[in-house]
């Protein structure tokens, strides 16, 4: 068992430590800004529309051209893949372009295909959230990861960086038919672990990875600032808020 901590809060008695992926341990401005701009580029090529609607379709997914950055009061902050492909549908239909979700999720899933086969050019990895997540290992606990990514994603990334021997379990969207947020995907993750709800602390950047958590009844979250969201805005979902995972301190505990 561990303890974790920092000058405001700890949470003891934890043997499993979850981990969302994008905003969490990877930079997602990097990676889904490229997603993004690939999903647009092609939604305009296979619907012959002009160049001019590329910022704006790209602000409908939440991701800002100019700044480069993901908002976080955008869709792709705030939902999954699934919610994503709907409200995005329903955006485009509005603005004349007849799409539709099937048609949309084929384009997300082909864009995919040549996104991966280049993701080690568009991946950077958040190196205090990698040092804590490689300290973590030293102390014996279990370490998984649920995200909304592709487990096939998530499992490239892994080996891209060499990281495939800090996990012992990877929860992808395609894992269940349920959306991360249902608790499903985590209450698999713990299955398959061989863990309890209340000796696993959930590590994410927004907060789907509380709800994702308390539904699954993971009482404790820790929200790190490091992805769409500053940390005044993710106190409001949790007090278990930080700016990146440096601040936070590992005990052993028995």
């Amino acid at each position: 068992m561990i303890k974790l901590k920092n000058s405001q809060w700890e949470i003891d008695k934890i043997d499993t430590v979850l981990f969302d992926k994008d905003g969490t341990f990877i930079d997602l401005h990097y990676f889904w800004g490229k997603m993004t701009e690939l999903r647009v580029n092609e939604i305009i090529k296979q619907y012959r529309l002009s160049n001019d609607v590329f910022k704006g379709l790209c602000l409908k997914l939440g991701y800002d051209i100019e700044s480069k950055k993901m908002l976080s009061d955008g869709i792709t902050a705030l939902y999954s893949r699934s919610v994503i492909i709907e409200i995005f549908c329903k955006d485009l239909n509005n603005i004349g372009i007849n799409i539709t979700q099937k048609d949309l999720e084929t384009i997300f899933d082909e864009v995919n295909i040549t996104f991966y086969k280049n993701m080690h050019k568009y991946t950077k990895p958040i190196e205090s959230a990698i040092n804590f997540i490689k300290k973590l290992k030293t102390y014996n606990v279990k370490l998984g990861i649920v995200t909304s990514d592709s487990k096939e994603s998530t499992t490239l990334t892994l080996k891209h960086f060499a990281w495939e021997n800090l996990f012992d379990i990877v929860i992808g969207r395609e894992s269940t038919i349920e959306t991360k947020e249902s608790g499903v995907p985590v209450k698999l993750a713990l299955e398959l672990i061989g863990s309890k709800p209340e000796n696993t602390v959930m590590i994410g950047d927004a907060p789907m990875d509380y709800i994702a958590a308390k539904n699954a009844n993971i009482e404790k979250t820790i929200l790190v600032a490091t992805g769409q969201i500053c940390k005044k805005e993710l106190a409001r979902t949790t007090n278990y808020t930080v700016n990146n995972l440096n601040e936070i301190t590992i005990e052993t505990q028995i």
